[in-house]
Parts: C-alpha cells; sequence; structure tokens
C-alpha cells in the first residue's frame, strides 16, 4: 500500500477521538445510547473541524455489530466497510456538485428503500447550502417525515444560508474552531507515532497557520515533515508558513517602541527577503499584541498596547494597498516611538498654573523703587498677576493682566489690603481673549504636536497655543 497522509492516516474513528468538539460528540453518543436519535442533524462550522469525520461515527455507530457504550467497535465487517467508503448503506452526496432538482429527486425516491446491510440507511449531505432553492423545497417533505430506518446528516460552512424550513425539521449542532492549544497537544502525538522531531513552538506556528482546522494544520504537519527530513524547527516552520515567532513579533514591536530605525530596518529586510506578506505580518502583530494585552504581566502597560492597536489600524489599509508596503510598515511601527516620548496629555496639563499667561506689552506707572509694587512669596507672586498698580493717598488701583489672574487677586484682597494699608480696587478686565497666548515649554510643544498627529486630535478652543 502506498503511502497514507496524515489527515487520513489519523483521521479519528471514534467519537473520543475528535478534538475539540465535545460538546457535540458527547450528546450524539448519549442519544445512540438511549436510542434517542433524530431523524435529521444539521452539522454547522468551520472547515476541517470534524464535521463529516462525525457523521460518519455516527453511522459506524447506528451500524456496528458490537458496540460499546455508544462507541462503534471498528472491528466488525460494517465498522471496516464504513472506514473504507464501501457499505452501501452510508450514502455520501456533495451538493456542491449536485444540488439541482433533479439530484434530490433521485434521492427522494431511493429514501423508501430498506437498508441492504446495516440497521439504518444514513445520509451524508455535505456542502448542503450549496442546494438551489427548488432542491431545499423537494427535500422538505422527506426530512419533515422520513422513514424510520432513515437518517439526514447534512453538513454545512455556511448555516445562515440554510432556509429556515429546513432548520426548523433538523436538530443543530454548531462545531467550533479547534483551540490551539489541542492542536499542538494532537500534532505533538502524531509526532510521537510517526517518530518526527519537532520543536514545540513550531507546531505553535502550525496551529496559528491552520486558523483552527485541524485537517490544514495535519497537512502542514505532512508537508513540514518532509520538507525537514523529520525534524521540523521552528525557522523551517516559520519559513514554510509564513508565520513569525512570537520573538521576532516582539522585537518589532520593542524596536518601534524604542524608535530604533537602523534595527527596524535590518529586521524588514530580512523579513522581505525570505518572502513575508507586510499584511500577513500586520495581522500576527494584531494578534500578538491582543495576547500581551490580556496578560497579567507583559513589558509593555496598557496605555502602549493600546497605542500600538490604535496605529497599526490606522495604517493597515496604507500596507496593504501602498507600492511599497515593507516601507508603510517601517513607517508604522516607528511611529510608537512617539508615543513612548508622549506624556499623557493629562499629565502635562494637570498643573495649570505652571502654565505663564503673556499678554501684549503695556507700560506700567510702578516705579522700579516702589517698594509695595512687587510683593513675593513662595505661594503666591504678585508680578505674575498683575498688569499695573495705580497707588494714591488712600486707594491702591491693581489692573490684572488677564481674567484668571482677577480671580486670583479678588481671592486675596483682604490680604493685598493689609499689605498695602489702604483700601484696594481690583479692576475686573473686558473677557477678550485676543492676544492671549498660553506658553508651553518647547519639549511640552514637541509632545503635544506628536499626540495630535498621531492620533487626529483636536485643541479644544480656549487659550489658543503660540505657532
Amino acid at each position: 500500500m502506498g503511502y497514507l497522509a496524515i489527515p487520513r492516516k489519523y483521521r479519528p474513528s471514534k467519537f473520543s477521538e475528535v478534538v475539540g468538539q465535545e460538546h457535540v460528540t458527547e450528546t450524539i453518543k448519549n442519544a445512540i445510547k438511549t436510542g434517542k436519535v433524530a431523524h435529521a442533524y444539521i452539522f454547522a462550522g468551520p472547515r476541517g473541524v470534524g464535521k463529516t469525520t462525525t457523521a460518519r461515527i455516527i453511522a459506524k455507530a447506528l451500524n456496528c455489530e458490537n458496540p460499546h457504550n455508544g462507541e462503534p467497535c471498528n472491528e466488525c465487517q460494517s465498522c471496516m466497510a464504513i472506514n473504507k467508503g464501501a457499505f452501501p448503506d452510508v450514502i455520501e452526496i456533495d451538493a456542491a456538485s449536485n444540488r439541482g432538482i433533479d439530484q434530490i429527486r433521485e434521492l427522494r425516491e431511493t429514501v423508501f428503500y430498506s437498508p441492504v446491510k446495516g440497521k439504518y440507511k444514513i445520509y451524508i449531505i455535505d456542502e448542503f447550502h450549496m442546494l438551489t432553492k427548488e432542491a431545499f423545497n423537494a427535500l422538505l417533505k422527506t426530512l419533515e417525515e422520513p422513514p424510520e430506518h432513515v437518517i439526514f446528516i447534512l453538513a454545512t460552512t455556511e448555516l445562515d444560508k440554510i432556509p429556515a424550513t429546513i432548520l426548523s425539521r433538523c436538530q443543530r449542532f454548531l462545531f467550533k474552531k479547534v483551540p490551539e492549544a489541542k492542536i499542538v497537544e494532537t500534532l505533538a502525538s502524531i509526532c510521537g507515532k510517526e517518530k518526527i522531531n519537532f520543536e514545540t513552538e513550531a507546531l505553535r506556528l502550525i496551529a496559528i497557520a491552520s486558523e483552527g482546522c485541524l485537517r490544514d494544520a495535519e497537512s502542514f504537519l505532512d508537508q513540514l515533515a518532509a520538507l525537514s527530513s523529520g525534524n521540523i524547527t521552528t525557522e523551517i516552520a516559520s519559513r514554510f508558513l509564513g508565520v513569525l515567532g512570537s520573538d521576532i513579533l516582539r522585537n518589532l514591536l520593542q524596536k518601534g517602541f524604542t524608535g530604533d530605525r537602523k534595527g527596524l530596518k535590518e529586521i524588514l529586510n530580512q523579513l522581505e527577503s525570505t518572502g513575508y506578506n507586510p499584511s500577513t505580518i500586520v495581522k500576527q502583530l494584531f494578534n500578538f499584541i491582543e495576547k500581551e494585552f490580556l496578560q497579567e504581566k507583559s513589558q509593555w502597560n496598557e496605555e502602549e498596547l493600546t497605542a500600538a492597536f490604535e496605529i497599526l489600524t490606522k495604517n493597515v489599509k496604507t500596507i496593504e494597498t501602498h507600492p511599497f508596503p515593507y516601507t508603510a510598515l517601517l513607517f508604522a511601527l516607528y511611529k510608537l516611538s512617539y508615543f513612548k516620548e508622549v506624556k499623557r496629555l493629562s499629565e502635562i496639563f494637570k498643573d495649570i498654573s505652571k502654565l505663564t499667561i503673556n499678554a501684549p506689552e503695556t507700560k506700567s506707572r510702578v516705579k522700579k523703587n516702589d517698594a509695595n509694587a512687587t510683593w513675593s512669596s513662595s505661594e503666591f507672586n504678585l508680578e505674575h498677576y498683575v498688569k499695573e498698580i495705580i497707588t494714591g493717598n488712600n486707594i491702591v488701583e491693581i489692573i490684572p493682566k488677564n481674567l484668571t489672574a482677577y480671580e486670583r487677586l479678588e481671592a486675596r484682597k483682604k490680604e493685598l489690603e493689609i499689605k498695602y494699608g489702604k483700601r484696594v480696587i481690583i479692576t475686573k478686565p473686558a473677557q477678550n481673549t485676543k492676544g492671549k497666548i498660553v506658553k508651553l515649554d518647547s519639549e511640552a510643544e514637541k509632545k503635544v504636536d506628536k499626540i495630535v498627529s498621531l492620533f487626529n486630535a483636536k485643541i479644544v478652543p480656549g487659550y489658543p497655543r503660540k505657532k
């Protein structure tokens, strides 16, 4: 006998061997044990997760000569014939190529014939959603009231295309994508039986590339075993599958956050020369960022990871459509360094008193040698708030620089009267913001500019910043 591919060789033959679908297999096995098998089932879910395989196991379990606890024995003539696809009472139909009303009419004519060898006649219709509207309608009556010896199992990857009239006549089971950990565990078990050496990270890359499809994962394993002569390394798996290891993804983010331009360029040059798709790299970065975000301990905090997600999201379409996608990816990753330099806006503006408010220069009538013109303390510096002081015989008039200064001075009016020993009048300025400027230091100016540019932020109208 010729070589048997891994997906076929290790295809489950019992309910207990179906990986990741326990919610389906346990329910059906109990139904078989108790004799409460439905006349029609719909198996819906992604490709390669065990829908058709489970249907065949049901066919074996119902026709097995020596069933045990709801499981087929896989040793009797009926089980072996079904495994070989040579059992006359198990009819498999591909609805993608037999989708018309004529084929369904032919099926309806054979339904009422008794089983030739087994106890039940099992119809397994794959890609059931491909049937035409007329074919669906022709099958309705048969699904509703089939003969007692007939069971329909309808498999589909697109449940939403099945008419409601069909759905209401069947028991539905939703198959799920196989978890990454279970795929790795299954592949490791197969490697042990096939005497294939492997690195665990390589199997994890296979699981990622398969996207929850165990059949694809087993096919990848088969190809990699041949490619690597039975010694599957992470490097070989990464190149073959186009999937990056977590170390490379972490390195890309790290160099992006630190602004290491040369380091980023070197890594991306290596990936480009190896043939990695930049769009695929971005998708893997999204997956890596999500895992880091959900970890209790990560080298990046949640603000950094959120910023990385936002920046890549903003640039993903550009990378996909750009004539130089790797260059677009380089600049997108470099933008991560902006966040590292930028303090949160709340930190920059949390102490408004640190901002210096400048107004157009005016001539002051306060003499430099007037001792009462200046009042400094660790808490309140009068010069910061006063535009002009006019001293009279019994009154001191203070003209504030702006409305904020007026409010501060008004709150300390009694202290000012004690200081000058005279009645103090604080003149309220007109509410005119022209010429008023909030002045940040140069470092803060650069950081705010980066935030505005990076996140499409807007400066809320107030004191306009100096350009």
